[in-house]
Parts: structure tokens; C-alpha cells; sequence
């Protein structure tokens, strides 16, 4: 690792091998340090002038040569001690010293870590160890590139540093350095983190007369808790006093690892303060109403020059947390007028507050105001039930500070009283609760009231009304009478009870089937149906079914009937008929024919009469016959013929009537 520091005429540079075995071996090796001339006038050379600094490797120099330096710099001891001592044991070690906290595991360690720090404090023992350089030879207009290396040692990978007269600047001053004032003591604090790169100690020079500032310290304060996990942003130093009432002043400065003095500060004043002694007492209080209250505490009017004040400390139980209620009351006041919302229960505290903020407090007094005066009517119900009939509600918060909680109602039907369901007060502004789907109730309705800590409780919130998911299919319709009458079917029913329905559909099937056809959608004011395409001596099934709001549909357990179809009106089978006399050849053809489409014709029955007599069977004839011939007959005689088709299947043909003249 290579440093440097641009001075108006020369370069300071130092180095340190980051390794203790490797840093012991480049102490006898040597160091070798190298400088390339890379720019010029602003312009970079193609070819960099690289001239060798040290024709010799650079060593420390002999011991002998220590002895006067020694004498007058602790750290340059430090350093010879590491480099020559036969041991380096540190020995009476206290707690919090420098040895103390540095906790290595074993001398080489201890040598290295300890010459390192000393070389950081004192540039002129490292400049002596064969760590650092100072170059003189340089010009302003150069940019030069130092080269450190280990001699002989490809071990330690050699390291570089760019720098020019021209980065010269002035070491700034310290920031934030403040002074907090105690009993006896002031504490002393600065930025440490944005100087870090900078500057590797501080010293803090005292006067108590403005004029003659002194070093507080023989050495240089370092911070010795910055670490790489847990970096600092402060730097903290305790001076202490021997009075209170006299009035220091400091000044800071901080120190490079060359040795160079930064900027001093501006000079800042301390005094100590004496520690508060006595504490104030709340001796009493007074309740104007539910949100107000006077206190009075006594103190000590001898002690008043030593405090800036009091403050009012609440809370609503005798542990806390306190929060400070009022601003800091002049050291000469005793009373104060409380105006604020008050908590059922209010234990209050006083804390005297001395000049360096110390606080002494009191113990707690018990104020509890009289309070009839129920909360606000809570607003903001809303909820939702889901699928699984979770209800989960919500509402806006009420702002009384005495408030316990709410009280949850419900009421399953409208008519019917709110119950509470938690039968306590609730802590929050929402709640789960859960209904059933299978109950009938199609909505379920909700109020909150709100509840403060003396049992007042609030009118109750607006009404809050859920619709419920709906699993329960409606009522099923019923069959009430059916007609069977001419081949149809007539039927009639009461409708579903369910106030969720929205129609119906009425389902066939022949009996014996499985699959069900609609044969009529019908809304709910429809109560009848006629169904004339059936089939005669075909037994059938009817189903009605309810549809609600939700898609869902009836059972069809009460809500199918069986209908047999029985139509005895007979069937004109026969369209055409027709008889012609033929008197010349002494006979009547009839002629007929059937209609289509209405079965299978298994034959035909004529009956004969003479007109006013009865009618005789006279001839059965196959299905298959359409005319024949009648040689019977009698001049001047009126014949009446009785067609009668016969079915296969086996419903009634209507008769025909045929009449001729012959």
C-alpha cells in the first residue's frame, strides 16, 4: 500500500507491506522505489522518464542512529523496538489503553501492528525505518508515477501512486465539533467519517482565557472503534473539569500520517453544570371537566438557578411508556392547565430538566376524570362473505383516546334483535366471522357500536346488509293435478316457496328412459301446461323443476309424476268414399280410401242395412282392399253402408256412412 502528499517544494510518500511475515522480510531486504515522469506541461510523454530513487534498497537505518530521536518521539521508539527488539511483549496493560484493545495473537503480530501505528504517528520514524521518502527533486509542471517494490521479493506484489506539486492543498479544518457540557466534565465530539482519508489523529488544545491554548494530551487522540463492519461517524473525547462555574475554551485540529497539521478550528465554550439533585413532586390536581385538569408540584426555589425548567409527562397506565406533554415550563412556575384529551385513567409525571438536558422525575399521580359521554357513532361499516361464508369486516376507526374497543351485533333476518357475537369489547376496526350456507336466510345483516374504558357505549352504526353466496338450491315445485283428456296432457302444480327463484323448466321422458327433455321454460307466474305431443297408450314422466338467482335448480325428488295416455276419440282413417248403382249390370261399387301417416290398416268391417233397419255385418275385408261390389239389391231400395277400419294399433276408428239410392 503506497501513500503520498504533495508539499509547495517536495513529495512525502509512505508505504507498508500489508502482510506481518512478508512486512519482517522487506525489513532486511529493502525497499526499492521508482518515479516516472508521465506528463509534462499537460501533456502526457509517450516515452515516461523513470529514474531509480533509491540506488540502494532502502533499510532501516542502524539502531545507534535512533537514539536521539528516540528520546523525544514515542512512536519512533515504537518503531525501533519493533525492527530491533529481541522480544516485543506489551506489558502493564490497563483496560482501555491502546494495548488493550488491540488484541493480537502473537509477537510478530504485536510488532507489525504496533509499527505500523507508529509510523502513521511520527513521518520522521518512518522515513527512518525505510518506509517513507521525501523527493525535492520535483517540479511544478510534472506529473510524476511512484513505484514501491520489495527487493528480490516476487511475493509482494509492487504498488504505485500518481501525484503532482499541483495536488498540494490545505489540510481543512475539523466539522461539527461541538461541546456537550456536564457535571465536571464536557464531552467533545467531531466528524471523524468524512476525514477519515485524511487525517489518522487529532489533538484538542484547552484555554480558559480565549488567548493560551494548551495540547489536553501528551499524544494524539486516535480513534481506536472504527472498523471495517461497524465504521464511525463520530469521534468522541471527555475533558474533565475541576469546577462547574468556570468557562473553557477548545479548539481542534487534526494530524496526517506525514505529520502535517490541518486547519484549526474555531475556538467553542463550555462550562461545566452542576448535576440535578433534587426532583420536583406533583402534590396535587384539580379536574375542571373530562378533558381538563390543573397541576401543582413543589420545588425547591434554592435550586431553581441550576435547571431550565419542567416537563409534563402522561400516560394511560403507571408503567407506561410517558410521552412528554408540554413544552419546558420556566424554573419559577408551579402550576399547569392541562387541555387535552385525558384517557379514563392518566398517570402523570414531572421531570426537572437540568442545563446540560439531564432529567430527574417524580413519581406518578393517578388523575382519573369523571366521564358519562359515550364515543362517536362509528362509521365506515362494509364487509364481504366469500364463497366459504368467512365475513370479513371493516370500518373506520373512532378518534376518542378513552376508547376500549367495539361491539360486534348481528342479526340473521331483519325483523330479528342484533345479538353481540364476541360478547366483549373488540380491539381493532376489522373482524372475521362466519355464516352458514346452508341456512335459508338469503342476507345476514351487521352493526358495531363503539365502547370507551368507563363502559359508555355509543349508538350503534348504520345497518350493514351482506348478500350470502347462495349453495342452496330453492324449494322444489310440486305437482298439484293432472288431465288426461282428447290425448293430451294437462297438468297443473304450485310453484317453489324459495323468494330467489326466477323460472322454471318442465322436463319429459318416455318411461324407462334416462335422458330428460325440456319441453317448456316458463316464468313464475305460470302454474299450468297443456302437452298434446304425446302418443296415446304411452306411459310418460313429468319433472318441474326451480331456478334461482345463483343458477342453482330443485331436487327432483317430489317434483316428478307418471301419466299414462289413454284417447279413446276415434281416428278418421277413411277419406274418400264413394258409392255408384249400376242398375243396367244389377249391382252398387264402393269405392274408399285411407288416410296416411296413421298407422298400420289391419283390415276393414262393412255393415249393411236397408235405411231405418238395423245394420248387419256383410263383409271383413283385409287392409289391402280399396273397392267392391254389392249384388244384393232391390230396385227402388235406399242402402246405408258402415265402414269400421280396424287399427293394429288398437285405437278406435271413427265410423263412416255411406248412403246410395238404387
Amino acid at each position: 500500500m503506497v501513500n503520498a502528499r504533495a508539499q509547495k517544494d517536495k513529495i512525502l510518500i509512505r508505504w507498508a507491506v500489508n502482510s506481518p511475515s512478508e512486512w519482517q522480510k522487506a525489513n532486511k531486504k529493502g525497499f526499492v522505489i521508482t518515479r516516472s515522469t508521465v506528463f509534462r506541461d499537460g501533456k502526457i510523454l509517450p516515452k515516461p522518464e523513470k529514474i531509480l530513487l533509491t540506488p540502494k534498497p532502502l533499510l532501516p537505518e542502524p539502531l545507534d542512529a535512533w537514539m536521539d530521536l528516540v528520546q523525544k518521539d514515542n512512536n519512533a521508539a515504537i518503531i525501533a523496538q519493533s525492527i530491533y527488539g529481541e522480544s516485543f511483549e506489551i506489558t502493564s496493560a490497563k483496560e482501555g489503553e491502546l494495548s488493550k484493545i488491540v488484541n493480537m495473537a502473537d509477537e510478530l503480530d504485536q510488532r507489525y501492528t504496533f509499527a505500523l501505528y507508529a509510523a502513521d504517528m511520527s513521518f520522521t520514524g518512518a522515513v527512518k525505518a525505510g518506509w517513507g521518502l521525501v523527493d525535492t527533486n520535483v517540479k511544478a509542471n510534472e506529473v510524476y508515477a511512484y513505484q514501491v517494490s520489495v527487493f528480490e521479493s516476487p511475493k509482494v506484489k509492487e504498488s504505485s501512486y500518481m501525484i503532482s506539486l499541483k495536488d498540494y492543498s490545505i489540510l481543512p479544518a475539523p466539522t461539527d465539533f461541538i461541546a456537550v457540557p456536564d457535571d465536571k466534565k464536557v464531552l467533545l465530539s467531531w466528524d471523524y467519517e468524512t476525514f477519515k482519508r485524511i487525517y489518522t489523529s487529532y489533538m484538542v488544545e484547552k484555554s480558559s482565557d480565549g488567548i493560551n491554548f494548551s495540547p489536553i494530551a501528551t499524544t494524539p487522540l486516535v480513534n481506536l472503534n472504527d472498523k471495517d463492519e461497524h465504521p464511525s461517524k463520530t469521534m468522541y473525547y471527555i475533558d474533565t473539569l475541576s469546577v462547574n462555574d468556570k468557562t473553557y475554551q477548545y479548539r481542534l485540529y487534526g494530524i496526517t500520517s506525514f505529520g502535517e497539521k490541518g486547519e484549526i478550528t474555531k475556538p467553542i465554550t463550555a462550562t461545566g453544570v452542576a448535576a440535578i439533585a433534587t426532583a420536583a413532586r406533583l402534590v396535587d390536581y384539580n379536574i375542571i371537566n373530562s378533558n381538563e385538569v390543573n397541576l401543582e408540584w413543589d420545588y425547591p426555589v434554592a435550586s431553581e438557578s441550576f435547571i431550565q425548567g419542567y416537563e409534563i409527562n402522561m400516560a394511560d397506565n403507571d408503567k407506561g411508556p410517558y410521552k412528554v406533554v408540554s413544552k419546558i415550563i420556566p424554573p419559577s412556575v408551579r402550576k399547569l392547565n392541562y387541555k387535552e384529551n385525558l384517557y379514563p385513567s392518566n398517570y402523570f409525571t414531572i421531570s426537572v430538566v437540568g442545563k446540560n438536558n439531564q432529567r430527574l422525575t417524580s413519581q406518578s399521580m393517578l388523575v382519573q376524570p369523571i366521564d358519562s359521554i359515550p364515543p362517536a357513532k362509528p362509521i365506515g361499516l362494509e364487509g364481504v362473505i366469500d364463497s366459504l361464508g368467512v365475513v370479513r369486516l371493516k370500518w373506520k376507526p373512532n378518534q376518542e383516546k378513552d376508547l376500549r374497543g367495539y361491539r360486534i351485533l348481528k342479526a340473521n333476518n331483519p325483523d330479528e334483535e342484533f345479538v353481540d357475537i364476541y360478547h366483549q369489547s373488540y380491539v381493532g376496526n376489522d373482524y372475521k366471522d362466519s355464516v352458514s350456507l346452508k341456512m335459508t336466510n338469503s342476507k345476514v345483516y351487521y352493526r358495531i357500536a363503539a365502547e370507551d374504558m368507563r363502559f359508555n357505549i355509543s349508538d350503534p352504526s348504520d345497518v350493514l346488509i351482506l348478500d350470502k353466496p347462495d349453495k342452496i338450491p330453492p324449494a322444489a315445485p310440486i305437482f298439484k293435478d293432472y288431465d288426461n283428456k282428447d290425448g293430451k296432457v294437462h297438468l297443473k302444480w304450485i310453484r317453489s316457496y324459495s323468494e330467489d327463484v326466477v323460472g322454471y323448466s318442465l322436463r319429459r321422458r318416455e318411461k324407462g328412459q334416462e335422458k330428460w327433455l325440456e319441453i317448456k321454460q316458463i316464468n313464475d307466474t305460470i302454474q299450468e301446461f297443456t302437452d298434446d305431443k304425446v302418443e296415446n297408450k304411452k306411459t310418460y314422466q313429468y319433472a318441474i323443476l326451480a331456478k334461482d338467482k345463483s343458477n342453482l335448480w330443485s331436487s327432483l325428488d317430489h317434483s316428478v309424476i307418471t301419466v299414462q295416455v289413454l284417447d279413446f276419440t276415434p281416428v278418421k282413417i277413411i277419406t274418400f268414399l264413394q258409392g255408384v248403382p249400376d242398375r243396367e249390370n244389377k249391382k252398387i261399387i264402393l269405392t274408399w280410401s285411407y288416410t296416411k301417416n296413421k298407422g298400420k290398416i289391419k283390415g276393414l268391417s262393412i255393415y249393411k242395412n236397408v235405411k231405418g233397419s238395423p245394420p248387419t255385418l256383410w263383409r271383413e275385408l283385409n287392409g289391402d282392399v280399396f273397392t267392391l261390389e254389392d249384388k244384393n239389391l232391390k230396385i227402388n231400395m235406399e242402402y246405408e253402408y258402415h265402414l269400421i277400419p280396424d287399427l293394429d294399433s288398437n285405437s278406435p276408428a271413427k265410423e263412416e256412412v255411406l248412403t246410395v239410392v238404387y
